[in-house]
Formats: structure tokens, C-alpha cells, sequence
């Protein structure tokens, strides 16, 4: 359903601040790590970076008014490539959720650590209280609001802009020399080490990809909301990030840079405005960061409800607190992973920086290129269309040099995202469901289920029938076809009528199998989707006019294989058409395959024939 104007309250200043609230967080932890790893050559791979973000940014403009639904890098990739590829991309920005909360966790109580430096020994122990407070606070039912995300976000753009104009009053000629200095390599780089510096630097982006999950909220017209939104990212991120990062490496002594890497920017005030102006970075860089990672636990959760809705994960992770209403498992997952995640690094942010690239760029990749595809097959080949291409091809290069050079990175995002597409294997296939119906308690819930499910068809689709109701009018209706649709299939059903006739039949059976993977309450019936509905009755419209009688039988199962072959059983049949696959070998991996299924499981006196 299109949302309303009355649930679209985010105008373009309103979603600015929301994006800049996670996105400007990057700039408190990113130069310190970035300067772990490439020393004072950090501005200039920060600058360079810059330019690939801007690219990236107008990609997400259109990303995000395509798909007014939102969902990120979930629904614009299921549009391009499918469903599982959906699956998968969504695997990859969990990944980066997961180090999204335990980086800004960390960090912000770093900066809490810069005032009050007892703290310090107790970082790891508060950043994982920190992630429990949260918990708790999205368990009650915590919500963002947009006003406070723009208080928030124009105090850090404000106290940011004050460290650069008092950074830049105080310098000295030196450190102007440095400055410019700074803005190059600062050494000589082969090609290599400019790849893998370019591929680190994206960290400092971090973000950038919530302005598609805002799309549900943002005004009318959306293409006009978000471009204003994105331009005014685009100009605050410029202005804040590249420029604070080469007043720190420029500005700061080595001692502190040695020292203080986890909190350059308080470190800048203090040495450009005294401990005011720290004070001022420390008290928003905290509080905005404890802002991210909350949000952060949001849109993990949102991602993990997302991929069950789907099928792609156990409908357990839908379960809701009875008294607050809010996802309990999901929650739980959302935060737990951070918590382990901040408990095995200890807290050492360049650890946890090098972990970031696998999910954050694989979800940028994911989302540029299937913006890509969807511009391929609307024929747009304008200036746009090739440098959205080259965005993609720099955004590509640099995962792939991350995936090669951080190898705790793609380790670790390498199997989070493993185990979740096997969970997304695990039930898609029912390997967990054909387990759990064996067991007796569990085939009682789950058919007292189905008959809930199916009694609503009875009821409210006229025309329809359920599989008991079939072999009760068998006697009224002989057939000894069975018609397996999985769609809209014209030529399948014409095959049917032929075979039909040709026995001297006036009747054919055809059923509809709509799979649902999860466990499901019985006291709740589960609605019929719209393409089984649509299915069946197209069924009926095709045989009008023909003297034959169609019975569209509709059901509900974790394995359609299954269903079908106790159909061709009960009712008799001697052949069961089914057709074509355009699936790919991807599709079936997750899902399975129904022939190969049906060919395994049908009565050995009855026929399995595949049309074209």
C-alpha cells in the first residue's frame, strides 16, 4: 500500500538531520583510526574518498525516491536481482548495524572518557552497558524523533564548525605549511598502497545508506525532498569531515596523535579553544553517537522483521513483548552480536574500523549496482547512467580490496553473513520445519493452523476451494489432472484442457501451494498473499467458454512438494503438470526445487509432466 501524506512528516531539513545524525558521527572515530594505519598521508585519502562519496550520494538520491516502500539495499536489490539477492544484501547491511552500534558505543564513552579520564579502564564494561540501556529502552518501545535528530544534528554541525573556525584562527604559518602538506600523501605511495588506504578511508561515509530507509516518512514530492536532503548531506559532510581530519593530523603533536587516537576531535578543541570548546565535542560527540547506535539497533531489527515477513528467517523473530508490543527476539539479536562483538575486540577501535569495511561496502555495491540494472532496463544510457556505472566500478574496487587486505573484516563479516543466508537456507527449504513436524504437538498446532488459514478461504474467497473440499466434490467433478501453478500460466493450463478432452473428462483440478516456512499461531489465521488469489481465479477466467470445469484448490504449507503430491494422492490423479522453471539455481538453492521434490515424493502410478 502507498503511504499517505499524514505518515510522510520528514521534510528535506527534517531528514537531513536524521542522516547527518548517523552519518557526521564517522568524523570522531575515523581520523584516528585511519591515522593507525596511513599516518599524515589520513587527509588525503579522507579528500579522495570524499569525491567517491559525493558519486555515491546522488546514486542514493534516486535509490531512495524509486522505492518509496523503503527497506535500503533489501528492496532495491530484491527489484533488481530477486528476492534472494534481497536476502543476501540485507545480510550485508546487518553486518554493518552490528559494527555501526559497537563502533559508536565504544567511541562515544571514549569521549566521555577524554573529561573524565577514570573511565577509561572501563570502557569495554560501559560500552556493552551502554548496548543493554539501549535494549531495554527499544524493548519499552524508544522511537526517534525527527525534531530531536535536528537539535542534535545543528549542535554538531555548529560545534564542528566552531573547532574549524577557532582550529584555523590559531594556526600558526607552520601549521598552515603542514596543513597543505598533509593534503597530499605526505610520502611516496605505490598504487597499492593508495587502493587500500582508498578502500579504508570509506569509513568515514559510514551512513550514508539511511537516507533510503527514510523514504516511507519523507513529504511529497519525494524526488524534491531528497534531493534538497542529500545536497544538504553532501555539503555538511564536505564541510565537516575532510576539513576536521587535516586540522588534526595538521594541528595536533605527535605525542597526542600517538596517544589520543580514539578522540582526535575533543583533542582539537582543547588545543584550538580551550577546554570549552572540548567540552562542546565531548558532550555532542557522545550524545550523538549513543544516537547512533541506536539507531543502528533499529534498522537491524527493522532488517531482521523484514527477511521474516519474507520467509527468510523463523517467524520467532516476529515475536512481540505482550506487554510493550516491540520485537523481543529481534531486539535481542540486534544487540547481543554488538555486545560480543565489543567483548572479543576489547574495544580496540582499529580492530573494530577493519571490521567495518566487509558490510558497509558490500551494501553500497549491492545498492549501486542494482540501481544500475533497474536504469539498464528502463533504456537510460545518459551521462548519468555511465557515471553511476563508474561509481559503482570505485565502489567495487575498493570492497575488493578490503575483502583482500582486511582479513578480520572479511572474516567476520564472511560468516555473520553465512550463518544468516543458512538460516535464510535452513528456512526456505524446512529443513527446521520438517524436524519440528515431526514432533506430535507441534503437527497439531500446525494443522489446527492451516485449517484457520483455510476456513478464511472458504469464507471469504468465493470461488475458491481447499483441498478437503476437492475430494468432496470428486464424485461431482471426475478428473484425473492435476495443474501445479506457481502463476499466470496460460499455456499450462491450456495443456490441462487438451488432456482433458482427450480422456473425455469435463474437469480438471489446479492448486495453488503458497509456502510459508515459519511456524504460525492457529489462533491466527494467515490471510491468502494476492498472487495465489490472482493465480487461481485467472485459472477460471481462462476456461470460461470451453466446456470444462475447473477447481482451483488453494493451500498452505511449509513444503509445496509436499502438499501436491497428497493432492495428486487424495484426489486420485494420474497426471500432475507443472512448469518451466525460470528460476535460477540460486532461487532453488534457498528454496528448493518442487519437481525435484515431487518427483520424490508422487504415488508411482502417476505421471509428473513439465510443459514449456
Amino acid at each position: 500500500m502507498r503511504p499517505t501524506r499524514d505518515t510522510r512528516q520528514l521534510n528535506w531539513l527534517l531528514a537531513w538531520a536524521v542522516v547527518f545524525c548517523d552519518i557526521g558521527t564517522s568524523v570522531y572515530y575515523v581520523p584516528g583510526i585511519l591515522y593507525g594505519h596511513v599516518k599524515d598521508a589520513t587527509p588525503f585519502f579522507v579528500l579522495l574518498t570524499t569525491g567517491g562519496f559525493v558519486l555515491l550520494a546522488l546514486k542514493y538520491i534516486e535509490i531512495a525516491w524509486r522505492n518509496p516502500e523503503g527497506g535500503g539495499v533489501v528492496t532495491i536489490t530484491s527489484k533488481a536481482f530477486g528476492p534472494m539477492w534481497g536476502c543476501l544484501g540485507g545480510m550485508l547491511i546487518t553486518v554493518d548495524y552490528f559494527l555501526t552500534t559497537a563502533i559508536s558505543t565504544v567511541s562515544g564513552f571514549q569521549y566521555i572518557g577524554s573529561v573524565f579520564p577514570f573511565l577509561d579502564q572501563h570502557i569495554v564494561l560501559l560500552a556493552c552497558g551502554g548496548v543493554v540501556v539501549l535494549a531495554l529502552l527499544n524493548v519499552i518501545g524508544i522511537r526517534e524523533s525527527a525534531m530531536v535528530a535536528l537539535v542534535m544534528a545543528i549542535s554538531a554541525l555548529l560545534v564542528d564548525l566552531i573547532v574549524i573556525g577557532s582550529s584555523l584562527r590559531h594556526m600558526s604559518a607552520s601549521q598552515w605549511a603542514d596543513l597543505f602538506r598533509h593534503l597530499g600523501t605526505g610520502r611516496e605511495l605505490h598504487s597499492y598502497d593508495l587502493l587500500v588506504g582508498f578502500g579504508a578511508a570509506w569509513l568515514a561515509f559510514s551512513g550514508l545508506e539511511s537516507i533510503s530507509q527514510l523514504s516511507p516518512a519523507m513529504r511529497f514530492p519525494l524526488r524534491r525532498t531528497t534531493r534538497l536532503a542529500m545536497a544538504a548531506v553532501i555539503v555538511t559532510m564536505v564541510l565537516t569531515s575532510p576539513i576536521l581530519t587535516a586540522l588534526s593530523v595538521a594541528v595536533l603533536p605527535p605525542e597526542i596523535k600517538a596517544t589520543q587516537s580514539e578522540r582526535f576531535i575533543s583533542e582539537l578543541g582543547l588545543a584550538s579553544g580551550g577546554f570549552g570548546v572540548k567540552l562542546a565535542v565531548v558532550l555532542t560527540a557522545s550524545t550523538l553517537l549513543l544516537f547512533a547506535s541506536n539507531t543502528a539497533i533499529i534498522g537491524a531489527y527493522h532488517v531482521f522483521l523484514a527477511l521474516a515477513n519474507q520467509g527468510f528467517l523463523p517467524k520467532i523473530i516476529a515475536l512481540r513483548s505482550a506487554t510493550f508490543n516491540t520485537p523481543l527476539v529481534a531486539i535481542g539479536i540486534a544487540t547481543s552480536v554488538p555486545i560480543l562483538v565489543i567483548l572479543i575486540t576489547q574495544g580496540q577501535m582499529a580492530l573494530l574500523g577493519d571490521m567495518y569495511a566487509f558490510g558497509l561496502l558490500g551494501a553500497f555495491v549491492f545498492s549501486s549496482l542494482s540501481l544500475d540494472l533497474i536504469r539498464w532496463r528502463l533504456g537510460r544510457r545518459d551521462f548519468g547512467f555511465w557515471l553511476g556505472l563508474f561509481t559503482t566500478a570505485i565502489v567495487m574496487v575498493a570492497w575488493g580490496v578490503n575483502l583482500v587486505e582486511k582479513e578480520l573484516a572479511t572474516l567476520f563479516g564472511g560468516t555473520v553473513t553465512a550463518i544468516g543466508m543458512l538460516a535464510a537456507v535452513g528456512v526456505r527449504r524446512a529443513w527446521f520445519m520438517d524436524i519440528l513436524h515431526q514432533i506430535p504437538i507441534i503437527q497439531r498446532l500446525q494443522a489446527r493452523a492451516y485449517r484457520a488459514s483455510e476456513s478464511m478461504v472458504e469464507e471469504e474467497l468465493k470461488g475458491l476451494v481447499t483441498l478437503t473440499d476437492a475430494v468432496d466434490l470428486k464424485p461431482l467433478f471426475p478428473g484425473s489432472t492435476l495443474l501445479a501453478l506457481r502463476g499466470e500460466s496460460p499455456r499450462l493450463i491450456q495443456e490441462g484442457i487438451a488432456r482433458a478432452k482427450g480422456k473425455g473428462e469435463s474437469a480438471i483440478y489446479c492448486i495453488y501451494v503458497e509456502e510459508w516456512p515459519g511456524l504460525f499461531n492457529g489462533e491466527t489465521p494467515h490471510v491468502p498473499n494476492e498472487e495465489g488469489i490472482r493465480t487461481l481465479r485467472h485459472a477460471l477466467q481462462e476456461v470460461k467458454g470451453k466446456n470444462i470445469e475447473i477447481i482451483p484448490i488453494w493451500a498452505i504449507s511449509h513444503n509445496a512438494a509436499e502438499v501436491i503430491a497428497k493432492a495428486a494422492k487424495q484426489l486420485e490423479v494420474d497426471t500432475v503438470l507443472v512448469g518451466v522453471t525460470r528460476r535460477t539455481a540460486f532461487y532453488h538453492m534457498l528454496r528448493g526445487h518442487v519437481v525435484k521434490g515431487l518427483m520424490r515424493r508422487l504415488p508411482h502410478t502417476c505421471h509428473l509432466v513439465i510443459c514449456n
